[in-house]
């Protein structure tokens, strides 16, 4: 009896395992089939073969091993064929496409963008213009705060205390606004050139109240040691010095700048100090800017593309910049202390900076010489500082919707870089009437130099709502060039590409443009120029003429002379 009902439990054991396996094996199938139908399409011969017969009968043996025997080797062959696929990231990166290009940003204004964008417009406003200088309303506070600190200090009487105070204030804002990353000029929208000026301004105004600092106190000893590094910087810093004695220029600023520092501190001018200590920090995050763009500017690509005319390249690796804004350029194959500005040529999307430098003094003449012959361009290691600049009228957003972009032989590259920045906004979304891009030179070689590359060419093609008008004033004679050029640019847009021989008839533009606002109702046109000062003066007086009826026309000018 015991042992009947102990062959029972046997039976009931193996019956369970039978059924478990059973379901293990199921199970396992249905995985298999899952696998399979994953990662290709079988083959009729790799079916299992339950699928034909009873789901809930457990495959035999021969089965499973036919089916294992027909999974391995696709395995095998998939991990084979997965070791022979090169890596698509390796791939690109052994053979980039020449064509990609970066992707350029889309027109879009945060919130935080259109407070800078509102207090810019407020600070860029013009009270008043009249020759080459025009009155702005950052003009005039930065003039109303500073006549009133000197009026509060002299207001009980002028003795030996009151103007040295009135001294260290104006030491404080020289130094300050001539600072690379200034802080005052960013709260008053200040361009590079306006906030020069005021820097030089300044410097005559701490100049005179030190003098008279210095004769109501001639008998304290540490007050020579200060004032005698005030003269010097004034006195070595006067226009035909800095035009035609550059590096002496900056070599004696950085000597007497440190002589400052040491008069300072022991004449007891504290606020002096503290701005020299401003100016050290400035210097801090000029050195992140080197090491930044370190990499970039690894390589940098020298070629003469015309009379005493140098293009300089390099590869653009994430560094965006506005639309006639400038870089430092030091290449230690020329020297390692001379840092130069040029203004950059390309726009913040495209894949390659470019610059155009002209041969005007010993180091840019020294560039052209190391530059490799059109077509045989040579490398340099190079170090870049920057971006730096910003223009004097606030261009971005929907204020102006008619612009006249006039610039003067070299002057070109800030205005075609802007030209650019701008019909990419304008393919994105935003607003524009009217671009005249207006160009004038005697140097027929700059002008084939930057259609030969296909800066200007891409910069035509670019415009796709046929809102650019191009134009271009020569006074050369006789240049098979011009002839030259000019076919390629009717070749190229025959409808918006004009040549013309001669001085460019401004009162025409500005007429034109002056129409255009009257029709669609807009009254602001943002006039940008950039060439030699006769240009600018002549440009200045032309938008005084019509800025009539309600029509404005703001100007931001360049003159390419620090």
């Amino acid at each position: 009896m015991r042992s009947s009902s102990n062959q029972n439990r046997q039976k009931q054991k193996m019956n369970n395992y039978l059924d478990s396996s059973d379901n293990r094996l199921k199970c396992k199938a249905d995985n298999d089939k899952t696998a399979l139908s994953a990662s290709q399409s079988p083959t009729p011969s790799m079916i299992y073969q339950s699928n034909q017969s009873n789901p809930t009968k457990r495959p035999s043996n021969s089965q499973q091993i036919q089916k294992v025997e027909q999974k391995q080797p696709q395995n095998q062959q998939k991990q084979i064929q997965q070791q022979n696929q090169p890596n698509q990231k390796q791939q690109y990166q052994n053979n980039p496409s020449p064509q990609k290009r970066r992707a350029r940003p889309e027109w879009k204004i945060s919130c935080y963008r259109k407070i800078i964008q509102k207090w810019q417009a407020v600070m860029n406003r013009r009270i008043y213009s009249f020759s080459c200088f025009a009155l702005q309303v950052g003009d005039v506070i930065i003039f109303s705060l500073t006549a009133a600190y000197i009026a509060f200090s002299f207001f009980e009487e002028i003795d030996t205390q009151s103007s040295g105070n009135v001294a260290q204030m104006m030491l404080t804002l020289t130094i300050i606004f001539g600072c690379r990353n200034g802080l005052l000029s960013f709260i008053f929208s200040l361009s590079l050139e306006r906030a020069l000026l005021w820097h030089q301004m300044f410097a005559w105004g701490t100049l005179a109240l030190s003098i008279n600092h210095w004769m109501h106190s001639r008998e304290i000893m540490s007050g020579y040691l200060a004032i005698a590094p005030i003269f010097g910087l004034v006195a070595f810093s006067i226009q035909p010095i800095r035009r035609y004695l550059w590096e002496f220029f900056m070599r004696m600023h950085w000597i007497l700048i440190i002589a400052l520092v040491v008069g300072c501190i022991l004449h007891g001018v504290t606020l002096g100090v503290v701005a020299c200590g401003y100016f050290f920090l400035d210097i801090c995050f000029r050195i992140y800017n080197v090491c930044k763009y370190r990499e970039m500017s690894r390589y940098m690509t020298l070629e003469r593309v015309g009379n005493n005319i140098t293009r300089l390249s390099m590869t653009n690796e994430d560094c965006y910049f506005k639309g006639g804004q400038y870089f430092f350029i030091m290449i230690p194959h020329l020297s390692y202390f001379q840092w130069h500005p040029f203004s950059v040529f390309s726009a913040s999307y495209e894949e390659e900076m470019v610059f155009y430098v002209k041969s005007l003094g010993n180091w840019t003449g020294d560039l052209y010489e190391i530059a490799g012959k059109p077509g045989q361009p040579t490398s340099y290691r190079a170090y870049i500082d920057g971006p730096y600049g910003s223009h004097s009228i606030s261009i971005e957003g929907d204020k102006y919707q008619n612009f006249l972009m006039i610039s003067g032989g070299i002057g070109v590259t800030p205005i075609i870089s802007t030209a650019k920045e701008l019909l990419a906004e304008i393919d994105d979304g935003r607003p524009v009437k009217n671009l005249h891009f207006i160009w004038t030179g005697r140097d027929s070689a700059l002008v084939e130099g930057v259609f030969e590359p296909g800066d200007l060419k891409s910069l035509l093609h670019q415009d796709e709502a046929n809102i650019l008008q191009t134009f271009y004033h020569y006074s050369a004679e006789g240049d098979k060039r011009i002839t030259d050029i000019e076919k390629q640019a009717q070749k190229n847009k025959q409808q918006i590409v004009e040549l013309t021989k001669g001085r460019p008839n401004f009162d025409k533009y500005f007429d034109n443009a002056y129409k255009s606002c009257s029709k669609s109702g807009h009254s602001l046109v943002a006039v940008l120029v950039c060439g030699p000062q006769e240009l600018i003066d002549l440009v200045e007086i032309q938008a005084m003429k019509y800025s009539t009826d309600g029509i404005r026309f703001d100007v931001h000018q360049e003159v390419f002379n620090f």
